[in-house]
């Protein structure tokens, strides 16, 4: 380790542009900076400890956010693999979690913020896949924003580090519109506790297998700040292992295949489609319906690349990972269960393709992995704590690098072949539906919505009342009667009282695919004024 001497000119442009980025938001697309003052000449045995003992303790020291201090911070230590195989590997560069209300309860960044969650790049020399890969997500579906960090420990550099937005209350508030309901997080901390767990059928970590009806067989593969989540996580289970047909009175099921859509595209298998089923989370709304949230990206790209008995996949494996891959695992009923029903496998099918077609094809993924590493680099290459050397960071676009026993693919090495893959298979390029000329018109109390659909079998109207609440489905009908005009000249037809609609896409299911307008629902819709 060392401490940056600077020159007396280079300070003061130095504290003229924290003082500039400190109106800014924190998870914004400059470099931040955070300072933190420990009052502990070993504090990094006090968190080693803290971390073995209870994972969620804190000790408390101050922080400066792009200059902007906020005093009685509680500081841990966070993360699984990142935190155990970089200490054991004697890496000094480990994940932090910062809470700025820990001890002043008022005490928050602007925006609402009041969590600071800093990871090292563990797995991944590109520093990139996080913050790229949520970028992608936001497009389709709520994700965290997530940008870079410079992170300072009583004055001595410690290098890059990727900042990600807490999911909590406010999260929620800016996705959702509301703080209300239940957080669920689906992500084993105790993996120890995870293994050894008895008196209860054996769980398979936050797979929504289902055990029995205790909630105390769960406790070990969810973590809930509300014990009246329980109910709601319970009732999830049951219905989407017991009665997958009304799963969708219990789940947000279009978010749902957007997260495994998403994960199978990048081949993000540090998530609930591989070997650990785990880094995402449930929120519950009011209603009871839960709507998953992705976390936790820094292996997505291939970066983790272990199957389901625990051994490397070879390169051509990640490469050509199935689009349906595990539809025949029990052991991750969200995809065997929702992806043995047509309609919604269509429905996934459709959303790997939009991925595909706009994001991989035409090479914006790359293109950004470029720009953010470009903009990071010199930061990095002063970065001597890093888990991998520059040079190594350098090319890791095109070139496999080792960590320990894991090897860890370029991007490009990996997006290019699997893209040009994915976008030949066959399940890519079933017949789709066409949706066009939607529209929707106000009839007394009535809302009208029209579509015109080729190819299609049926045809539903999804809407919604509030942002807070998943989309509900209605059938349209081109029957000439329900609100049609005129049978068989393929405009369908919908009527919804008008206090029952604010938001709307059009759904349309062939006999092969399936097809929404606009493509990108249910993050982009329409809006019924």
């Amino acid at each position: 380790m060392k401490t940056l001497q600077f020159p007396p000119v280079f300070l003061l442009a130095f504290v003229f542009a924290v003082n500039t980025l400190s109106a800014q938001d924190f998870y914004g697309a400059a470099m931040q900076e955070v300072r933190i003052e420990i009052p502990h000449k070993n504090w990094d045995f006090k968190l080693d400890s803290l971390k073995k003992a209870n994972g969620e303790a804190r000790i408390t020291g101050t922080t400066w956010v792009n200059g902007t201090r906020y005093d009685s911070v509680g500081i841990r230590y966070k993360g699984n693999s990142s935190y155990f195989r970089t200490r054991n590997e004697t890496y000094k560069k480990l994940p932090f979690n910062i809470k700025l209300d820990y001890k002043v309860k008022s005490q928050k960044m602007p925006g609402g913020h009041r969590t600071i969650k800093l990871s090292n790049a563990f797995l991944d020399p590109s520093f990139v896949r996080d913050p790229l890969a949520y970028e992608m997500v936001r497009q389709y579906m709520p994700g965290p924003l997530c940008n870079f960090t410079k992170l300072y420990i009583n004055n001595v550099y410690y290098g890059v580090y990727i900042n990600t937005e807490s999911i909590d209350a406010t999260f929620l508030e800016k996705q959702f519109g509301t703080a209300a309901g239940y957080i669920i997080k689906c992500d084993p901390d105790n993996w120890k506790r995870v293994r050894s767990q008895t008196g209860c059928p054996r769980g398979e970590n936050a797979s929504l297998v289902y055990l029995n009806d205790n909630f105390g067989c769960y406790d070990a593969f969810y973590e809930v700040d509300d014990p009246g989540a329980w109910k709601y996580l319970l009732q999830l289970i049951k219905t989407l292992n017991k009665a997958p047909e009304k799963i969708e009175s219990v789940l947000d099921v279009d978010q749902t295949l957007w997260m495994l859509a998403l994960n199978n595209a990048i081949v993000n298998l540090d998530s609930y489609n591989g070997s650990l089923s785990h880094n995402y989370y449930l929120w519950t709304d009011t209603t009871g319906v839960c709507h998953p949230l992705i976390w936790d990206l820094n292996m997505a790209f291939g970066g983790w690349r272990r199957n389901f008995s625990f051994e490397e996949m070879k390169d051509a494996e990640i490469i050509q990972y199935q689009p349906l891959a595990e539809i025949d695992n029990a052991k991750r009923p969200l995809i065997s269960k929702l992806l043995r029903i047509p309609l919604y496998r269509k429905i996934y099918l459709a959303h790997l393709r939009t991925i595909a077609n706009e994001y991989l094809k035409n090479g914006e993924c790359m293109t950004r992995a470029q720009a953010m590493m470009k903009d990071i680099d010199p930061w990095v290459k002063l970065d001597t704590l890093k888990l991998y050397s520059y040079a190594d960071f350098q090319n890791s676009l095109d070139k496999t690098m080792a960590s320990g026993p894991d090897h860890v693919i370029g991007l490009r090495q990996l997006m290019e072949k699997r893209t040009q893959w994915l976008l030949k298979h066959p399940l890519m390029n079933k017949a789709q539906p066409l949706i066009a000329d939607a529209k929707h018109t106000k009839e007394g109390a009535e809302v009208k919505v029209t579509a015109k659909l080729s190819g299609a079998t049926k045809g539903w109207l999804m809407y919604r009342q509030n942002k807070m609440f998943a989309f509900t489905r209605l059938l349209m009908y081109d029957d000439g009667a329900n609100g049609d005009t005129t049978a068989g000249d393929g405009i369908f037809t919908a009527k919804i009282p008008a206090g029952k609609i604010a938001h709307y896409y059009i759904l349309a299911e062939g006999e092969e695919g399936a097809a929404t307008l606009p493509e990108r629902a249910s993050k982009v819709y329409f809006e019924a004024k």
